[in-house]
């Protein structure tokens, strides 16, 4: 392995070897060209660097900084003056616009250092990579950017975490683009990754998934989507301990190809996040599983989970969430038909919401094959209105003979069948950091206790429990989320994320019920 040295007081001279800080070179693009392909380091000294052309570097290749903050980082800004196209939606594949660019390339790791450019001359991105196979980008600052922090695409084994990535999407042209922009991406892993917007757009923009985990990182947005992916092929795909305060979108309005066909379980599995938009998820998606959320909605005008048009055989588990002041609906249709949706063992409360307000399960008559609702099975929830505002838990057109909804506890609800429960009263125990020992039974004589109905979900004791905190070894956010979602907001800090949302599981609720 050979070591290449990069400083902002080297030359780009065919004179200078680049082996040594006394012969190092001035520009990563130059150092990229002269370093062979193979396991070669690319070492750039602390300081700013003025790039004013794209760095290619090749296979093999580790590019390290002296770090991504603080006064000896190491800063790649792109120049006021680089040649840019008018419209950057066509410029995705202009691999010229971005600071680097990755094309056919096997093995190539980037860190410890930052990627930006000036604010009053916003280049398209930092890093574009197309069939990029082996690529790691870690503990990287990308920040000022008009289309696409990190482009990338058609590529396998990408390891992208701790990084720091703001306001890497600034403009929209025509759409909006993401901050992390992904097409076609196998067997990838993004992780602890703070993702900031304070002009608005999305924080990951993806499509064409298979075998992608998305987890532990922060999305905290002015407006937009936290994450969309509304591709047709997505298999496999894990969306988990994330924290976001805009909407998860994964529509397909059509169904697509069964994920098992590929050897996996669920297009999408979206479980264990700490989610406040009121639009919370938007689909529909089939093989879709959501479990074990925390939902704390804190704005107005959103629907919990959207049927957003199409036809849609489902299926869709929603399971064990924890979700707090609904606005609108917990589930509302949109237009099409909207199949085998199965809402199990939730805990839910909902907001005075004016009239903004609508029925708990918004599922309308089937009128034709193709429209309407059917088979939607909602059994073991808790489902709480206001007394301020009783709510209809399925609407008044509602065909009760689509919608089988019993072994639930209600309270404040209206258009309730029969085999439900509305006493609650030492139910719950309504103490303690939220949503964890709060929206516990109170006692083991809690009405919650064994009064369920089997499912086909684990459960433990004669009967499954009722609500969301029955879940073997696993629990509900057993830490208090409020005082420290201000404090990861305002300090940015994924740390903080990891240590919140991966003491989330192995208490051990068994020991602590029975």
């Amino acid at each position: 392995m050979t070591t290449y040295y990069v400083s902002p007081t080297g030359a780009d001279s065919a004179d200078r070897d680049g082996l040594s800080a006394q012969t190092a070179w001035q520009s990563l693009a130059y150092a990229s060209d002269r370093t062979p392909a193979g396991d070669h380091t690319i070492q750039l000294s602390a300081g700013t660097f003025v790039a004013t052309e794209t760095a290619r570097p090749k296979s093999g290749i580790t590019i390290v900084g002296a770090g991504h903050e603080g006064e000896t980082q190491t800063k790649i800004v792109a120049s006021a003056d680089w040649p840019l196209s008018a419209d950057p939606t066509s410029a995705t594949r202009i691999d010229s616009e971005y600071l680097i660019a990755l094309k056919a390339v096997q093995d190539v790791t980037i860190r410890d250092l930052t990627l930006t450019s000036e604010p009053s001359h916003h280049i398209t991105g930092a890093v574009h990579a197309e069939r990029a196979n082996g690529l790691t980008v870690h503990h990287v600052t990308v920040q000022d950017f008009r289309w696409a922090g990190l482009d990338l695409s058609l590529s396998e084994r990408l390891l992208v975490h701790n990084n720091h990535i703001e306001n890497a999407s600034t403009e929209k042209h025509g759409f909006p683009n993401g901050l992390i922009r992904t097409r076609f991406l196998k067997h990838s892993e993004f992780h602890h990754n703070t993702v900031v917007s304070t002009t608005g757009g999305y924080g990951y923009k993806g499509g064409g998934h298979e075998n992608v985990r998305i987890h532990h990182n922060t999305f905290d947005l002015a407006s937009g989507f936290a994450i969309e992916s509304a591709h047709k092929n997505e298999f496999g795909v894990e969306i988990d301990h994330n924290w976001a305060n805009a909407t998860i979108s994964i529509p397909k309005g059509r169904q697509s190809a069964d994920p098992s066909d590929r050897g996996y379980d669920y297009t999408f599995w979206i479980h264990h996040n700490f989610l406040t938009d009121s639009y919370t998820i938007e689909g529909p998606r089939n093989h879709l599983r959501v479990s074990h959320n925390y939902v704390r909605i804190a704005d107005t005008g959103g629907r919990v989970y959207t049927h957003h048009g199409g036809v849609n055989y489902g299926p869709v588990w929603i399971h064990h969430n924890v979700v707090e002041n609904v606005d609108r609906n917990l589930i509302w249709m949109n237009q099409g038909l909207a199949e085998n949706i199965f809402v199990f063992n939730n805990t839910v409360t909902f907001a005075n919401a004016g009239d903004r307000a609508g029925a708990i399960l918004s599922a309308p008559n089937r009128e034709t094959p193709d429209q309407g609702a059917n088979r939607w099975i909602a059994k073991n929830n808790i489902f709480l209105a206001p007394k301020s505002q009783p709510r209809n838990l399925l609407p008044n057109n509602s065909a009760a003979r689509n919608v089988d909804v019993t072994h639930n506890i209600v309270q404040n609800l209206k258009n309730v069948p029969e085999n439900n429960f509305d006493d609650i009263s030492g139910g719950l125990l309504q103490s303690g950091n939220q949503p964890w020992p709060f929206y516990a039974p109170a006692s083991e004589a809690s009405p919650l206790v064994d009064s369920g109905t089997d499912v086909g979900l684990s459960f433990l004791g004669e009967a499954p429990d009722i609500g969301a905190y029955e879940l073997g070894e696993e629990a509900v956010f057993p830490v208090s989320f409020t005082t420290a979602k201000k404090e990861l907001f305002q300090n940015h800090s994924s740390v903080l994320v990891s240590m919140l949302l991966l003491s989330m599981v192995s208490i051990g609720w068994a020991k602590l019920k029975r």
